[in-house]
């Protein structure tokens, strides 16, 4: 308990708070201490000023009610009067020095008759130089030092006499014209009763002093609290909970000040923490996923690579093999051509005429189909030229939609065309992107044998295309999926499919820096989407592309 309140304590000593109204209270402090000493010395002056005025009225009543009575020189009226004005309160001694030092008249009997020192304290004044003043200065005429007990002070004043014409002139005891001063009265008064009421004085100004600082010291500390302690404490809890984790604390400081601006700095920086910390939580909650997603992706990327390189390959073997059966297959073609022919004009009719001829068209049918695939091969192999221009895709859809008419009435299929783009126009072949759209036209076709729904479509992604091809067969499976872009790669059973036209679409793709995908939605069917670029790069443009 000890330790923790001695923490807390020299915690609170290091405070910015306490040091500022510890620097307020040393400066009142000082400014007090000051004032009261000044008060002090000045209240000091002013009533030692007052009484000594007071001492000077009070000498000279006192010499004036002396002066008869030493005029007449009766001593026993004179010594009388000395007496009873030295019994009154306030008066310690009276004194009469005669011109040699000597105390003539004293309302201590005991003193009457003493040569006095003329060092002492009431003779100093005159003597202390040379020559003794005959005029004594009004400065010098009072003194004050302490009583013998030493528990008040006492004010003795110096009241010359003088020989004035009625001493000199006077018949009872005349004195020397030339004699200035005849003696001097010393009145010594206590000062016991100033100095008490100047000591209850200081003592009540000390009090009322001592209450002024207390409420100045209590209206600094207050005024500390409020304006620095208080949202300083508000600033440093506000740090403590954000440094515990605490991102939604906030700082309630409604001042306009230097204060109040550090507050809403730290409220928005807060804010800030609190939105980077969730973010790299909602990261590190989603980095495995990310890290799938990442794993995925790089496997895509390498699977289109492998792909890259195998139809690379394939495209080298193709052009040499389809070069190679070219000039057989044409032959093949044109001589059963010739042969079917002189059959018909040499040979009469016959059933063997019949069968001859049916057979020769069959060896030249097969000849015209593997012509086509020698002819798709050379296409597959070296590609052609793509020639980049701005071209409407409406356009090429519609002229693959119109040459595939034929085959959509035959199979039952229902059409529909959306081409929804801003702008109506991209930078392609247009040649190549037809021969693209009859291939996957035709494929969805024959996918629909018994009839079914095409629907071609086209919408704005960013700064490309998003053409789509969906039709409602049976859809493929997940384990083709792959594999359907592949050279030589058919689902058709019936001999007819080659398998190039996806892999030559692929390449058309590819040569637009496009992309390619097939979906199949659980609904049923498949949909080929294409996403083509509105703009070709300048180092695609006008150029020779080979796969």
């Amino acid at each position: 308990m000890k330790k923790h309140i001695y923490r807390n304590l020299k915690l609170f000593v290091r405070t910015l708070s306490f040091k500022l109204f510890l620097v307020f209270f040393l400066i009142i402090g000082v400014l007090f201490a000051i004032y009261t000493r000044l008060n002090h010395n000045l209240q000091m002056d002013i009533f030692e000023e007052m009484v000594q005025h007071s001492a000077y009225r009070s000498g000279d009543l006192i010499k004036y009610s002396l002066h008869r009575l030493m005029l007449l020189n009766t001593r026993d009226d004179l010594d009388a009067t000395i007496k009873t004005i030295g019994d009154e309160p306030g008066i310690e001694h009276i004194r009469i020095y005669n011109k040699e030092g000597e105390i003539s008249f004293s309302n201590i009997d005991s003193e009457i008759g003493e040569a006095v020192d003329m060092k002492a304290e009431a003779c100093f004044v005159c003597h202390s130089v040379e020559e003794p003043f005959k005029e004594l200065p009004v400065e010098l005429k009072s003194r004050v030092f302490q009583s013998p007990d030493d528990q008040h002070r006492i004010m003795g004043l110096i009241i010359p006499i003088y020989n004035d014409p009625e001493c000199s002139n006077a018949e009872c005891h005349a004195h020397d014209e030339d004699q200035v001063v005849l003696g001097i009265m010393d009145v010594q008064m206590s000062m016991k009763e100033m100095d008490e009421a100047i000591t209850d004085g200081e003592n009540e100004a000390l009090s009322i002093g001592f209450s002024i600082l207390l409420i100045s010291i209590a209206m600094v500390a207050l005024a500390v609290y409020w304006v620095i302690y208080r949202p300083i404490h508000e600033l440093r809890i506000g740090t403590e909970k954000l440094a515990t984790g605490d991102m939604d604390y906030r700082i309630q400081l409604n001042r306009k000040d230097t204060l109040g601006d550090l507050a809403n700095s730290f409220n928005y920086m807060a804010e800030n923490l609190k939105t980077a910390y969730g973010e790299l939580k909602e990261w590190s909650e989603t980095l495995e996923e990310r890290v799938q997603d990442k794993a995925a992706e790089l496997e895509s990327i390498h699977k289109e690579l492998l792909h890259v390189e195998r139809m690379t390959s394939l495209g080298k073997m193709s052009a040499t093999v389809a070069h190679e059966l070219n000039n057989p297959i044409s032959g093949i073609v044109n001589y059963a051509k010739l042969l079917q022919r002189k059959v018909d004009r040499t040979m009469p009719e016959a059933p063997e005429k019949t069968q001859i001829i049916e057979r020769l068209d069959l060896i030249r049918a097969e000849g015209l189909r593997c012509g086509n695939i020698v002819k798709n091969l050379l296409l597959f192999a070296r590609g052609s030229s793509a020639h980049f221009q701005e071209n409407r895709l409406r356009e090429i859809v519609d002229r693959a939609v119109s040459l595939v008419h034929h085959h959509t009435e035959l199979a039952g299929i229902d059409t529909s065309v959306d081409i929804d783009i801003q702008p109506g126009t991209l930078v392609c072949d247009f040649d190549q992107l037809l021969q693209a759209m009859i291939a996957l036209l035709m494929n969805a076709i024959e996918a629909m044998p018994h009839g079914g729904k095409l629907t071609i479509s086209a919408t704005n992604q960013k700064e490309n295309v998003l053409l789509s091809v969906r039709d409602s067969g049976p859809g493929i499976p997940d384990e083709i999926k792959d594999k359907i872009f592949e050279p030589f790669f058919s689902t058709k059973n019936d001999n007819k499919g080659v398998g190039l036209g996806l892999a030559v679409v692929y390449g058309i793709v590819q040569r637009h820096r496009g992309k390619i995908w097939v979906e199949t939605p659980p609904s049923g069917g498949t949909t080929f989407q294409i996403l083509l670029p509105l703009q070709q790069e300048k180092s695609v443009s006008n150029t020779v592309v080979e796969t």
